[in-house]
């Protein structure tokens, strides 16, 4: 029996590896490299009612380099994931929140020290008038100083901008 489970084993993982040879990976937009700059751990503060409460993201390569995955508040009740990808020839978002929806944002502009993104539509969100992050700007001045600004839209309109500073720990 073991012989046989063993070979079958074999078998799968022989075939695995054939129908699925290495890859070239995808050229991707120049920004998604600016972004590649993030992984790693980070920790700072945010302003939460006037006052700044401790916080942390880690940034993880993901999916053959195709990928980035964004964790907010990792291991808390609230934490949050964010996947940025390429859409086109520019960069896509989908922001997974702890308020139970996932909004879409693609990117607005760019720049050497900046990247924006917006929601366009209601991708993600049962309806404009839902609660909802609808845009978000990082802003990496230097490469181990990272500002987030996500802007939440409630009944239709802007509502608040919450700030994340972090600085790199690993």
């Amino acid at each position: 029996m073991f012989i046989r489970s063993f070979t079958a084993l074999l078998f799968m993982a022989s075939t695995l590896a054939v129908a699925h040879p290495p890859m070239t990976p995808p050229e991707m937009p120049k920004d998604f490299q600016t972004l590649k700059g993030l992984v790693g751990t980070w920790e700072g503060t945010m302003t939460e009612n006037g006052k700044e409460v401790p916080t942390k993201v880690v940034y993880e390569l993901t999916s053959g380099g195709t990928a980035i995955t964004e964790k907010l508040g990792p291991g808390t009740p609230h934490e949050m994931v964010s996947i940025y990808y390429q859409e086109g020839k520019t960069l896509g978002m989908t922001h997974y929140c702890a308020i139970g929806n996932h909004p879409h944002m693609t990117m607005k502009k760019a720049d050497a020290t900046s990247i924006q993104f917006e929601m366009k539509g209601t991708d993600g969100i049962a309806s404009s008038k839902e609660m909802h992050m609808h845009g978000l700007t990082l802003t990496m001045p230097d490469s181990n100083t990272l500002k987030q600004e996500w802007v939440n839209f409630d009944k239709g309109k802007k509502n608040e901008t919450a700030i994340f500073i972090f600085k790199r720990k690993a």
